[in-house]
């Protein structure tokens, strides 16, 4: 009886042990219920985007309907499109071989006005609450598009934007680098009709080689005259880039670099920077062949050593990486970084922006605000003492 009795209370008890042993979650469970939480927090995080060019938003789709438009012989379906953006060469030269001739589909301000209210819904569904972009008036120009009809239909998609879905935008304009130091000032004059509604000034484009920030001293210095915020690019590992960042600050006294990551190579520089009180706009993107996002170990040296970076799109449209949430998101998961590391990095976003001192400490309140009710307590960020 007592052996029997004993086999009748064993049986249920192991019968309960395995099923409590099938229950157990795999490894891939884990990380996939983990990955969820993540991409959850991601989406949900009130956004700042800071680098972002408005000809780089377009999805293929919105090309393609651009071309068909305009009476283009080409990009005129979605899958020529992506054959394009999938077989460019690598590097700075390559993105812009596709970039130019994506570009060439916006000819009318009908056009400019679809690609900034699509951009801005995307803004929304991201959760970005506040942008500031870039447009490059030159590429237009060049191509016999007047200015006003460029700027005007910004202006009329920005103002539907924000009205229907509650956006704030700001516009920085670029110049070319590789144009003429008279096309820059042209640009300036052709834009002061329009000076309260732009923001910053800002150079992109390329080649760098032979057209560093110190061509445009007089320009930025007319800029500066003229209240504009300024900015510049220095791509990461072009050549002589280390010596371009010193310039932008000491010659063009930029008030935000961006890209610029290969500052990490002169620790007087990163000195220097930290000093000014100045934010780098890192753009981690992820092209289809990229095995992981660009510059994770760069951002994260940066990150480590109290230097203000922060995380952008670039061109969304042009990157698999996409919009904000999901570069965010691709980053956080190949780099391992934490809740608090992210929110960090837009923090950082925050306190770069050309807001004015209250509205920018509002956004940041509610931006800590958010932060706590995910369970990151930031406390006083070391950046706070330059910014606000």
């Amino acid at each position: 009886m007592i052996k029997t009795h004993f086999k009748l209370i064993l049986i249920p008890i192991l019968l309960f042990s395995l099923m409590a042993c099938d229950q157990q979650p795999t490894a891939d469970a884990v990380q996939t219920n983990y990955s969820k939480k993540m991409w959850s927090f991601i989406s949900e995080m009130p956004k700042v985007e800071l680098h972002i060019h408005l000809e780089g938003t377009m999805y293929p789709e919105t090309v393609s309907i651009l071309a068909n438009r305009n009476g283009f012989d080409y990009f005129k379906t979605v899958k020529e499109v992506q054959q394009s953006l999938d077989s460019r060469p690598p590097g700075l030269f390559g993105f812009l071989q596709h970039h130019e001739k994506q570009v060439s589909v916006l000819q009318t301000q009908e056009d400019f006005y679809t690609v900034v209210y699509d951009f801005l819904k995307n803004c929304k569904d991201n959760n970005i609450v506040y942008v500031e972009f870039f447009f490059d008036p030159q590429i237009h120009t060049s191509r016999g598009i007047a200015f006003n009809d460029v700027l005007d239909g910004i202006l009329a998609g920005r103002e539907a934007g924000e009205k229907d879905f509650g956006v704030k935008s700001e516009l920085i304009m670029s110049i070319n680098r590789e144009k003429t130091v008279e096309s820059a000032f042209k640009m300036l004059k052709d834009a002061e009709p329009y000076k309260n509604q732009i923001l910053g000034l800002g150079l992109d484009n390329g080649p760098e080689e032979g057209n560093p920030p110190a061509k445009f001293e007089a320009v930025y210095a007319l800029a500066k005259n003229q209240g504009y915020y300024l900015t510049a690019h220095n791509d990461v590992d072009e050549k002589d880039t280390v010596e371009h960042i010193w310039q932008s600050i000491n010659i063009l006294h930029l008030d935000r670099l961006d890209h610029s990551l290969n500052a990490m190579e002169d620790f007087d520089l990163l000195r220097e920077i930290n000093r000014r009180g100045l934010c780098l706009t890192g753009s981690p993107v992820q092209r289809t062949t990229d095995p992981e996002p660009q510059e994770i170990e760069r951002i994260r040296f940066l990150l480590q050593h109290n230097i203000c970076v922060s995380l952008h799109s670039d061109d969304p449209g042009e990157f698999a990486s996409g919009y904000l949430s999901q570069l965010l998101f691709n980053f956080q998961q190949s780099g391992k970084f934490t809740k608090r590391d992210m929110v960090l990095l837009m923090l950082n976003a925050y306190e770069a922006a050309w807001l004015p001192i209250n509205e920018k400490k509002m956004y940041i309140d509610e931006f800590k605000t958010w932060a706590e009710t995910q369970g990151v307590n930031i406390g006083e960020h070391y950046f706070n003492k330059h910014k606000l």
